[in-house]
């Protein structure tokens, strides 16, 4: 809202009488309506001489304004501007990509001049290593956040990873997340009669259609995600484990260090931080499974039964194969 008001004083300097609607069409992206608030503030708290002219029909300044402040933004601010366009890096070549990228880069260069800090020297100092959308599914990224957001219906063919052909399918799509280094979009599946989740890189012939759908108001993304240990999701009727893991040496560090789960504690069993144990309630096994046996010998389940069998009829698989 600060930047469109200095827009909206520039282009009133440069030419007066400009209507609301013209000022919309010059600033682009904001309503006309959004204007007429933005005038308001300009008017009221900044306190600044804005009339409207009726024989002309648009806003002037009654008085110079040129020593009107620039944006006051520190270094700290920058910084975190910089951080969020980098967050949204693995979305390039994407609209939504596009628009964050312009729009903080217009932010920066409204810094008054006592920053010194500057965006290159910013992307030589930091980085963010993440994994994107790849190039053939940007188009599809796209299509899928313009349906999300105007809660229209699509279809789209499937390929499962298990299944030998790809199945059609329609949806009502909620959410498109990054899950696991990976992107997914969250649907209400039509012929399934349930929410279900498709990986974007296993999806084509993506079509949007015409039928329009409410969203569930008791729809949760957050619980939806929260009943699994990855991607996978239970519905909320599933059995319920108490996962108890052991973790020792690098492995009790590493899993010590990151957030892995919202329902997680962690208690270290020896003062070095060499031995912890992990707990988590979870709906399924499936992926824990996997993620017990990524950290070998240093990973021991002491409870649900039903892991600690799991995880040794997989390495057991593993040493007979």
């Amino acid at each position: 809202m600060i930047w469109r008001v200095h827009e909206i004083i520039k282009h009133l300097q440069a030419r007066p009488f400009q209507s609301a609607g013209q000022l919309a069409k010059a600033i682009e992206g904001v309503s006309t309506k959004t204007i007429l608030r933005d005038l308001k503030f300009i008017r009221e708290e900044f306190d600044l001489p804005l009339k409207y002219h009726e024989k002309k029909h648009g806003y002037h300044f009654t008085e110079p304004v040129s020593e009107f402040a620039p944006m006051q933004l520190t270094k700290g601010e920058l910084v975190a501007l910089f951080v969020a366009e980098k967050a949204v890096e693995p979305l390039k070549g994407t609209r939504l990509h596009k628009l964050v990228h312009e729009s903080l880069h217009k932010i920066a260069e409204a810094c008054p001049e006592s920053v010194s800090l500057q965006w290159q020297d910013l992307d030589e100092a930091f980085s963010m290593k993440a994994t994107g959308v790849l190039k053939s599914d940007v188009a599809v990224f796209s299509q899928l956040m313009d349906a999300v957001l105007g809660h229209r219906e699509v279809s789209f063919d499937y390929q499962k990873l298990e299944g030998r052909s790809k199945e059609p399918r329609r949806v009502q799509p909620y959410h498109v997340g990054q899950l696991q280094n990976g992107w997914y979009l969250i649907a209400h599946d039509l012929d399934r009669r349930e929410m279900r989740k498709f990986a974007l890189q296993r999806l084509s012939s993506l079509t949007i259609l015409k039928a329009r759908f409410e969203r569930d108001p008791k729809f949760s993304v957050r619980d939806y995600l929260g009943s699994g240990f990855g991607v996978w999701s239970y519905p909320p009727n599933a059995e319920r484990f108490e996962v108890r893991i052991r973790f020792t040496g690098w492995a009790a560090h590493v899993v010590a260090e990151r957030h892995w789960h919202p329902s997680q504690s962690i208690t270290p069993m020896k003062a070095d931080g060499s031995e912890i144990e992990f707990k988590a309630e979870l709906a399924g096994l499936e992926e824990i499974t996997r993620w017990v046996l990524s950290h070998g010998r240093h990973a021991k389940v002491l409870a649900p039964t039903k892991l600690r069998n799991a995880v040794q009829a997989e390495a057991r698989a593993m040493l007979e194969s």
